[in-house]
């Protein structure tokens, strides 16, 4: 009885298996599609890293990205959501150190969650749901949240939908006021102009 033909399977399966990608080489992979506006191969490789490990949070939340930029708001949000629930435990935020040497897949997969809020704030926004957007955007100020002047803009840009622009503008100006770098000043002083009728640098 020969072996060769056992053996070769052997050899073949090895093989198969070496060249395997890593969920790590997927996400770039996917990333790469991303960034070359390639939105459904994209989403496509980030199933499939999901499919293989339902706990990574950076492939739900890179996909979410993707959706958002597709227009998928309702699947967009599901991510967003999906990421956020992978770090509560009831009343708890658990966080993970992504530097350790022993931390794992799934903790240098971790996305922080106040940037999933955000994101998902501005998918409620599109989705009209002002009021549960407002909620989001107001959480994220309340917590000092490195984005704060556009959680601001956002909520003021909702008041301008809702036709309450006076109140929007106190909100524009709080924006410029807390920005952190010239091109969210600068933004805001866009609005201002736009929607406050001032172009005075007191406001």
């Amino acid at each position: 009885m020969s072996i060769k033909p056992i053996f070769s399977l052997i050899i073949f399966l090895l093989f198969c298996t070496s060249c395997k990608q890593t969920n790590e080489q997927l996400l770039d992979k996917a990333l790469s599609s991303s960034k070359q506006k390639k939105y459904d191969k994209a989403i496509e490789t980030y199933t499939k890293v999901i499919n293989r490990n339902n706990k990574l949070q950076l492939a739900y939340y890179n996909r979410g990205f993707d959706y958002l930029a597709t227009k998928q708001y309702d699947k967009a949000l599901w991510d967003f959501n999906k990421v956020m629930a992978l770090q509560s435990h009831g009343d708890f935020i658990i966080t993970y150190n992504q530097n350790s040497p022993f931390a794992d897949e799934e903790a240098r997969a971790q996305i922080p969650y106040n940037d999933a809020l955000y994101q998902r704030a501005q998918v409620k926004y599109f989705m009209d749901s002002l009021k549960s957007s407002f909620i989001d955007f107001q959480t994220l100020v309340d917590n000092n949240y490195e984005e704060k002047s556009n959680c601001l803009l956002w909520q003021g840009t909702i008041y301008v939908r809702s036709g309450k622009t006076e109140k929007a503008c106190t909100y524009f100006d709080n924006a410029k006021q807390v920005a952190l770098t010239d091109d969210d000043r600068n933004e805001a002083t866009e609005m201002i102009k736009t929607y406050c009728g001032q172009t005075n640098n007191n406001r």
